[in-house]
C-alpha cells in the first residue's frame, strides 16, 4: 500500500460514501478524513485508523503497517511465540486464548 490515504479515499468512494456519512458512522471528523485521504496527515492517530478500517471492512494490520505503526517484526512476533499458529482456525485460536486467559487468571489469584 504505497499511498494509504488514497487507498482509504478509493474505498470510501467505492462504497458510495461522502466524508460526512463516514463521520456519522465512525466519529472521525470529516475534515480529519479529508486530511488523511489527501496525505496532509502523515501519521493519523491509531484509533481513527481503527475506526475507519472497521467501518470499511479492510485489514487494520495492513493499514497500521502502511502508516508505520507496525512492521514485519511486530507481526512475526506472534508467529515466533507459537509455531504453526497460522494453521489453526479462528475458533481453535479463540479456544486456546481462552485457556491461556484461564491459566493466567488462576496464576494471578494465587
Amino acid at each position: 500500500m504505497n499511498n494509504p490515504g488514497q487507498y482509504l479515499k478509493n474505498i470510501r468512494k467505492e462504497l458510495g460514501l461522502g466524508v460526512k456519512a463516514v463521520y456519522t458512522k465512525t466519529g472521525v471528523g470529516d475534515s480529519t478524513i479529508r486530511r488523511i485521504e489527501e496525505g496532509v496527515t502523515k501519521c493519523p492517530p491509531a484509533p481513527q485508523l481503527k475506526a475507519l478500517a472497521n467501518f470499511y471492512g479492510i485489514n487494520l494490520i495492513e493499514l497500521y503497517k502502511a502508516y508505520g505503526y507496525l512492521d514485519e517484526a511486530d507481526i512475526n512476533c506472534k508467529n515466533n511465540c507459537f509455531k504453526n499458529i497460522e494453521f489453526l482456525s479462528d475458533d481453535a485460536t479463540s479456544h486456546i486464548q481462552g485457556l491461556i486467559n484461564l491459566l493466567t487468571e488462576k496464576r494471578t489469584l494465587k
